[in-house]
């Protein structure tokens, strides 16, 4: 794919005036300095595209670094037509099978239509108890195998097209590849039985979520090795900006019960955490049962949630959240809307806009029928 006219199309329309400006605010926030305000909703002046960006689909970006570029600029493209508040950012995105791919799963592609990212199939209880036995021998699984040397490649590639493109080099930002976190990758590589093996197999899911840490943490500083620029004290993910090092997805961390969770889980997080000088989590849905156990990893710095109609938003996630230090990046405008009627000051600590379930778009109005 030639992807050389839709680079030269970004460069045309950024505006670096605008961008620092931008850059600015985001660094103001994500150093609680933006106190004068409820929360913080970045834009930008409209600049849309003069050329038609064609549609492409995720099976056609896996062997094609150029389509898998393209497909991430074309976030860009939306947020300079439509004035959007993101900051400018790449990932190589293949998929929630990068550490799983290192463990022996297969990583298998969706059908074409349905234009999803594709997914690691799980494996049998004996090859985890054989990879948990591998490792107490002193085993770890190679870090550049399965997707992990691709998504540096493709990253890599990306800096070597964008010479040339001063302000996409400058404005466009690569951050870690979707690593996902302990829980999420445990319930992905053993299946759905996961749920009921965590009591009838409690040591053998705790060693298996050992070795699932050990290998994100040695993926994570391979990566920050070989982008240094992303071990900075803030990191960029998905647009945003937070402290700390790393972004941990825990959305299975929804399924279970908080003692659970803090039984099986906090440890690992709390590591990835402290490895990368924290950082922030994420998760879809439900989660508010979660937070008070969150609250209490040190280093969680930001919480990315994507549905606030989903949660008890005034009694369980602000008090855990932004009266505990930790800001909310990424939430949904119907939410803030809401916080304004009701006049609940949220302190300058979150940021509203963008991130909302993978799957859908953002409601126009509140699902909770508050709009």
């Amino acid at each position: 794919m030639d992807i050389k006219k839709y680079l030269e199309d970004l460069e045309s329309r950024i505006d670096a005036e605008q961008e620092e400006k931008l850059l600015a605010d985001y660094w103001r926030f994500a150093k609680r300095q933006m106190k004068d305000v409820s929360y913080f909703k970045p834009s930008r002046t409209p600049a849309p595209s003069s050329i038609e960006w064609e549609k492409v689909y995720f099976n056609d970006t896996f062997d094609d670094y150029d389509a898998m570029i393209y497909k991430q600029l074309l976030r860009a493209n939306d947020q300079l037509t439509e004035g959007g508040g993101e900051l400018l950012s790449f990932r190589p995105n293949y998929g929630t099978g990068l550490i799983p791919s290192m463990l022996g799963c297969e990583v298998r592609m969706m059908p074409k239509a349905q234009d999803s990212l594709p997914a690691p199939i799980h494996l049998e209880w004996d090859d985890i108890l054989n990879l948990n036995e591998d490792y107490r021998n002193g085993w770890r699984p190679d870090i550049r195998s399965g997707l992990g040397q691709k998504c540096i490649d493709a990253a890599h590639h990306l800096q070597q097209v964008l010479r040339g493109y001063p302000k996409l080099e400058k404005y466009l930002h690569i951050y870690q590849p979707d690593t996902q976190g302990p829980c999420s990758l445990a319930e992905a590589i053993i299946g759905s039985e996961f749920y009921l093996l965590v009591y009838d197999e409690e040591d053998e899911i705790k060693d298996f979520t050992e070795l699932i840490t050990d290998t994100f943490i040695r993926y994570l500083q391979l990566w920050k090795q070989e982008f240094p620029h992303c071990n900075a004290e803030y990191s960029f993910d998905y647009g945003l900006l937070f402290k700390g090092g790393v972004m941990i997805r825990e959305d299975a961390c929804t399924n279970i019960p908080p003692d659970m969770y803090e039984e099986f889980f906090m440890e690992s997080d709390q590591k990835i955490l402290t490895a990368f000088g924290g950082g922030g989590a994420h998760f879809c849905g439900h989660g508010d049962h979660l937070l008070e156990a969150f609250s209490r990893l040190d280093g969680l710095s930001a919480l990315n949630m994507s549905q606030p109609d989903m949660n008890d938003m005034d009694g369980l996630v602000y008090p855990n959240t932004i009266d505990k230090d930790i800001q909310i990046i990424g939430m949904a405008k119907f939410e803030a809307r809401r916080c304004d009627r009701k006049h609940i000051d949220l302190k300058g600590m979150v940021h509203v806009g963008l991130c909302v379930a993978a799957w859908m778009g953002e409601p126009e109005k509140d699902p909770r029928g508050e709009d």
